[in-house]
């Protein structure tokens, strides 16, 4: 058994999936939840359920931004990873960060630093759905390639409890997110 060469990269993505659910003690009209998916070619997902929180089946909801997300498979939104080193690089990340296909409903771009120790940390986390990642990019010979430094306005706070939350109800804004990615593609890009 071989291990990966950038092992950092699973717990990253466990730190985020942290950082996800310390937002779902605010739900406002929907409510989610975080939990690391089956990697996809070798790289780590982060899978994000919605919930209402009264219970109720988004099928079944009269809503009709409810009516879109019921086409969201299992009410799940599909988080791709990307690593953004913020301290001298060690690793290079253009493996994980460059991509052919758009298969994820957001991006969550992992800024990590490195303690004392020498352990890898989570020190910003960025987290644009996939029409504000993908704005004004197109396709390179290789793939995707993303300038990721650039999305500070999608900075989520990683302790809501404890620093200003400028997206505290992150589960209402994926909502609206969600469809607006219906409304303009009429499918979601991690089924589409």
């Amino acid at each position: 058994m071989t291990l990966p060469p950038n092992p950092h990269r699973a717990a990253l993505a466990e730190e985020a999936v942290a950082v996800l659910n310390r937002y779902r003690d605010f739900p406002s009209t929907y409510a989610l939840s975080a939990a690391l998916a089956p990697m996809v070619d070798g790289q780590p997902r982060i899978a994000v359920t919605l919930t209402r929180p009264d219970g109720t089946p988004f099928a079944q909801s009269p809503e009709q931004v409810d009516q879109k997300l019921a086409h969201l498979r299992e009410q799940t939104v599909v988080v791709r990873p990307f690593y953004l080193p913020q301290m001298k690089n060690l690793w290079d990340e253009s493996d994980a960060n460059v991509f052919q296909a758009v298969d994820f409903d957001y991006a969550a771009i992992l800024g990590y630093g490195q303690g004392e120790d020498g352990t890898l940390f989570l020190k910003n986390l960025y987290f644009p759905p996939v029409d504000a990642f993908l704005g004004g990019q197109s396709p390179k010979e290789d793939g995707y390639h993303i300038r990721l430094a650039t999305f500070n306005a999608y900075r989520l706070s990683l302790d809501p409890r404890k620093t200003f939350a400028r997206f505290l109800y992150l589960a209402e804004r994926m909502g609206e997110a969600l469809e607006y990615q219906y409304d303009k593609q009429g499918f979601f890009y991690s089924n589409p």
